[in-house]
């Protein structure tokens, strides 16, 4: 990453696109309909084999057709990485002519999308929280990846013997799960610091305190998935009887979260729409600075429908991130939003009216 140029064949509304883009600043604008979400949608296919708007791949073929492909050239490093779906057939993905699991994407165009369902972050379940979480710690450290396989592999296990009342043989369970959940824990709690760290940064930097009150309040924490005063042992030992009851693991690090307190009372209950929205996006940027500054990876930084919800000072907070930002920005909005005094300031800017492209 950054991706220099794409090519779509009867994806969504498209039946044949190829754009050049900027390594800085890309926007897209036209009426809803036109296929702003659909571009982001293939941006992110590049980085996940996955669809942020549907589970079903075979629904983003366009219409009366058997097959789309998507085809992105990094010309940074020269990669190209094709991706092709049948009707009828799993996802096929190579890069540079050779077939590759569409896991390893993640690696190779590391991306962070902010869309309609990241809007409400802390509104979200704690399951969505924590695959955020787990995206981008993933991106960064190998380890991680291993840790959480081997960790939902014995959780799996475990949970099977609980099901099937087989109390005798889990002890050895136990101890798969407490080595690679204290190192998930781990990795997690030390993503999640840096991402807390640079949070603060980006907002001291844009002054969104002087806007949005409740950030001089708010409270953000790292709950690892059972009480921090306990081991993992200890608490797998000690409620083996209501997991029993359950028929499943009730604690562990499959129940971790990002919780978000104001005056100690629960921040989807507090904040307004267009603040959670403001706030999803300020941590989803934080994240994506950790891999930039942190670890010297280059992350595409995806936001879907940019300014509904937002009045026009939290929409100049979010220039003034995108602003600062050194990575490759890729965002959508209905309406051409932008001056020439402000797309001047944008780096690299380069602007798309979706309806002209089709």
């Amino acid at each position: 990453m950054p991706l220099s140029k794409i090519s779509l064949t009867n994806f969504r509304c498209f039946e044949s696109l190829e754009l050049s883009l900027s390594p800085g600043v890309n926007f897209f604008y036209g009426s809803n309909g036109s296929g702003k979400t659909s571009l982001l949608e293939a941006i992110y296919l590049f980085s996940s084999g996955k669809s942020f708007k549907s589970t079903n791949l075979a629904a983003l073929i366009k219409h009366n057709n058997k097959k789309f492909s998507l085809r992105g050239y990094d010309g940074t490093k020269g990669d190209v990485i094709e991706i092709n779906k049948m009707i009828d057939k799993p996802i096929n993905v190579a890069l540079n002519n050779k077939k590759i699991a569409s896991n390893k994407l993640l690696k190779k165009f590391p991306c962070t999308p902010i869309h309609n369902t990241t809007f409400s972050f802390a509104n979200a379940s704690p399951d969505f929280r924590r695959k955020l979480l787990d995206r981008s710690a993933a991106i960064c450290d190998e380890k991680f990846l291993a840790s959480w396989f081997a960790y939902y592999r014995a959780l799996k296990q475990r949970n099977s013997l609980l099901k099937n009342n087989r109390i005798s043989d889990i002890y050895a369970w136990n101890k798969q799960l407490v080595h690679y959940g204290n190192s998930l824990t781990e990795l997690r709690h030390l993503f999640f610091e840096k991402t807390l760290n640079n949070f603060r940064i980006i907002l001291n930097s844009i002054g969104a305190i002087n806007v949005f009150d409740f950030l001089k309040h708010i409270e953000i924490s790292f709950f690892q998935g059972w009480e921090k005063n306990h081991t993992l042992l200890n608490i797998l030992e000690d409620n083996i009887y209501n997991d029993k009851r359950r028929k499943t693991t009730l604690f562990g690090p499959h129940k971790s979260d990002i919780k978000f307190f104001i005056n100690d009372i629960d921040a989807k209950q507090i904040l307004s729409r267009g603040e959670q929205k403001f706030f999803s996006i300020l941590w989803s940027c934080a994240q994506n600075e950790v891999l930039k500054k942190e670890y010297n990876i280059d992350p595409v930084l995806i936001i879907d429908d940019i300014k509904s919800e937002l009045d026009e000072r939290v929409f100049d907070l979010l220039m003034k991130i995108i602003q600062h930002s050194k990575n490759q920005i890729i965002f959508s909005c209905i309406d051409d939003t932008f001056s020439s005094k402000i797309a001047d300031s944008l780096n690299q800017f380069k602007m798309f009216h979706v309806e002209q492209l089709r």
